[in-house]
């Protein structure tokens, strides 16, 4: 999904038709085009490109058309370009980008708006494709839990060797830094019977994680890891189980607190538990501490950020909704299973989470 710098800004979501996606690639890139198949994307528009003949991809590729607000950050997706490639360099399972014709990694491109009339200017990527399946469309075990955090940890230990100025975002509506914001946009939530506890969870974070900041180690993280971004494939050496097999999206990456990162899977991938979310949280956990250790600081105000995380989704959801009602439907059935998650979390003292996922360490 995009992510807007901030919350009021509107961000254009680019018109362009399969057809007319071809034409792009083709002519930005020198390629054949043998079939194009849109992609689902919230603001931006991607699609699914293969080509005839020799290709140096065989999996094919995705053609990124950036909305036209974040087209104007050409140093942040610089940044994103980077920091892909950074990752491919290091052996983890990354889309490359694709130089075009001019030897570039993007070009800002003029394209027709929707009513034919006017034009707005969108950076254009050709991306390498990755086979897999998302997270949120394979069973969950507590394997694959494991799993995702240990690759998490990863990714984080080898971003400790990347930097760009991109990347210091103060403004970033998605960072956890953001949450006190969030009040003012409450209104949006008028009748909204849970305000109360929202401005309770606020408070929280307020006194219990934003004092401790200079406590926490900070660096570079992908800041969107969910079950959406992460792709797996099946285990060759245990079929029945999954394996990540690549890692999607940057529009998140930040320099943060690693904590906000774990934070922010963790939410993510227990709120689409059923059953038992916090033994795989715990599974999550425990994978994440096979690669790196939480410091005691960070325990203090994990469980925080987790609810934090999940009022950002809840209020900005509502909020999102206001400005674009076109997408009412989907932003409110993401909102309200959001909330059943912040009523369970919020519902369970940090202790007895704690102890679950302590158990699940020593065991």
């Amino acid at each position: 999904m995009a992510q807007s710098e901030k919350a009021e800004e509107i961000l254009e979501k680019p018109h362009l038709t399969e057809e007319q996606a071809g034409q792009l690639v083709e002519r930005l890139y020198g390629l054949k085009v043998k079939s194009v198949k849109p992609l689902d994307s919230y603001y931006d528009m991607n699609f699914y490109v293969t080509v005839d003949g020799p290709a140096p991809w065989a999996h094919g590729y995705t053609l990124k058309v950036t909305n036209g607000t974040e087209s104007k950050n050409e140093d942040l997706i610089e940044a994103q370009n980077k920091m892909m490639a950074f990752l491919a360099d290091r052996g983890f399972p990354v889309p490359r980008v694709v130089p075009n014709l001019q030897g570039r990694d993007m070009s800002l491109e003029q394209l027709l708006k929707n009513e034919n009339v006017s034009y707005s200017h969108n950076i254009v990527r050709l991306l390498t494709y990755l086979p897999g399946t998302v997270y949120h469309n394979v069973p969950v075990t507590h394997h694959l839990a494991y799993e995702a955090g240990a690759f998490l940890a990863k990714v984080q230990k080898a971003l400790r060797d990347f930097s760009h100025p991109a990347l210091h975002r103060p403004d970033f509506v998605w960072s956890l830094r953001y949450v006190p914001s969030l009040e003012k946009h409450l209104h949006c939530l008028k009748e909204d019977p849970h305000v109360d506890i929202i401005r309770e969870i606020i408070q929280a974070f307020r006194e219990k994680v934003l004092p401790r900041m200079d406590d926490l180690q900070q660096g570079v993280m992908h800041g969107d890891f969910n079950e959406q971004n992460v792709l797996v494939e099946e285990d060759p050496v245990t079929p029945s189980e999954y394996r990540v097999c690549g890692l999607l999206d940057y529009g998140g990456i930040i320099v943060d607190p690693y904590i906000f990162d774990l934070a922010i899977a963790l939410m993510y991938f227990m709120s689409v538990v059923l059953k038992d979310p916090f033994s795989f949280g715990g599974q999550l956990v425990a994978g994440y501490e096979s690669v790196r250790a939480l410091t005691p600081a960070e325990w203090d105000v994990l469980y925080y950020c987790v609810a934090a995380r999940a009022l950002q989704s809840y209020v900005l959801g509502h909020y999102t909704a206001s400005l674009h009602p076109e997408n009412t439907e989907y932003l409110m059935f993401t909102a309200g299973s959001v909330w059943k998650f912040i009523e369970l979390w919020w519902g369970t003292p940090k202790e007895e989470i704690y102890k679950q996922w302590r158990n699940i360490q020593n065991n």
